[in-house]
Parts: C-alpha cells; sequence; structure tokens
C-alpha cells in the first residue's frame, strides 16, 4: 500500500508511523501496547495485530443485511414467478420462455436466504452470545460499498475467556458511528458479533 488512507490525513508513508511518537516502541495497533497513547496516524489495514484477529459476521439486523435483501429477493419473486406461472397456465411456455426466467427466480431465492441467515445469526447471537466489554481501536474500509463509498469494518479490542482478541466487524454502514478509544458492549458468538451500546455519533 503506498499510502494509508485511513485515520492519517497527512498521507503519511507506513514507516513513519510504525514507532510510538511517545515511548518509541514499536507499533501492533492503533494503540501503543507499552504507553497506551493513541496513534491517530496510522491505518487500520496497515498494522499487524498484537493479539488474534478475528473475522466476524454481524448479528445485528439492518438494512442492507436484512432488508435490502428481502425486498430485492421480494421484487425479483413477484414479478417473475407470478409471470413464469401464468405463461405455463395458459400452455404457452416454449423452454426458452422458462429458461428466460430461471435466473430472475434463482436470484429471488437466494436473496431470500441471505436475508433469512441474517435473520436467524441475529436470533442466535441474541440468545447464545456473550456480552464482552471491549475497545474500538479504528476502522478500516469494507470490500462492500454503498453508493461507490466503501463500508466500514471496526476494529474491537475484547477480553475473552481465551484472553484478549481483536475482532473485525462489518458494520454495514460507511460511517464510523463509535469513537476510537471509547468502550463498547459487544456481544460475541463464534465469530459473529453485534455491539449492544448506543451508538455514540453518526
Amino acid at each position: 500500500m503506498n499510502d494509508i488512507r485511513i485515520n492519517n490525513p497527512h498521507l503519511k508513508r507506513p514507516e513513519e508511523v510504525r514507532n510510538c511518537p511517545k515511548c518509541g516502541a514499536r507499533l501492533l495497533s492503533e494503540v501503543c501496547q507499552f504507553c497506551g497513547t493513541y496513534i491517530g496516524e496510522v491505518a487500520t489495514g496497515d498494522l499487524t495485530p498484537e493479539y488474534p484477529l478475528v473475522e466476524c459476521k454481524n448479528g445485528k439486523l439492518g438494512f442492507w443485511n436484512i432488508g435490502f435483501p428481502f425486498m430485492f429477493g421480494g421484487i425479483f419473486l413477484g414479478v417473475s414467478l407470478p409471470m413464469l406461472i401464468i405463461f405455463l397456465a395458459t400452455g404457452f411456455a416454449p423452454w426458452y420462455i422458462i429458461l428466460f426466467f430461471i435466473p430472475f427466480i434463482l436470484i429471488g431465492v437466494i436473496s431470500i436466504i441471505v436475508g433469512i441467515r441474517a435473520y436467524f445469526r441475529h436470533l442466535s447471537v441474541k440468545k447464545n452470545g456473550v456480552v464482552r466489554t471491549g475497545v474500538v481501536y479504528g476502522y478500516m474500509d469494507d470490500t462492500v460499498a454503498y453508493n461507490n463509498v466503501n463500508a466500514q469494518k471496526i476494529k474491537i479490542l475484547l477480553d475473552t475467556s481465551e484472553g484478549k482478541k481483536f475482532i473485525l466487524l462489518p458494520l454495514g454502514t460507511t460511517t464510523k458511528p463509535y469513537e476510537v478509544n471509547s468502550e463498547v458492549q459487544v456481544m460475541l458468538m463464534g465469530n459473529s458479533a453485534m455491539i449492544l451500546d448506543k451508538e455514540i455519533k453518526w
């Protein structure tokens, strides 16, 4: 990576922000592991974590993980399936007509399945998850983009029964709603998690 895009308004090179400006220690995260100084110009994506890093799926319900798939799938199924049924009922259903509707039906079914999986993930985390207190360390771009703007993943340090761990949680939004260095309550179950506390800013 030639420049640092996240938390680095001056676009310093990675090697220029590898040491803590206060104690000089080599940086392993956005917060110095020795003196606790927050380094606001180091990119989350450029760091080697000082603790294990777990990629999590978001267990929180939102428009993009449940509303949009159901809406998208409903539109495709609601239009293509009745039309195919009408063609079949009238006896005018050559192979190319059926073949034309199959992709639309499959897209609708897959979208509905995605929404259902997100819903059951939420129920599982809510029922079986364990609440942990975490500290927000930073953000990085997700591979998903909304209106050509990358969604954000949040990096949180948690105290777990297996020791300290970082989790990287997709937020499903392009904003950074939680202040860096703030505490958040996270409900964690396996590789699924959701933030429980009230968002600080939009």
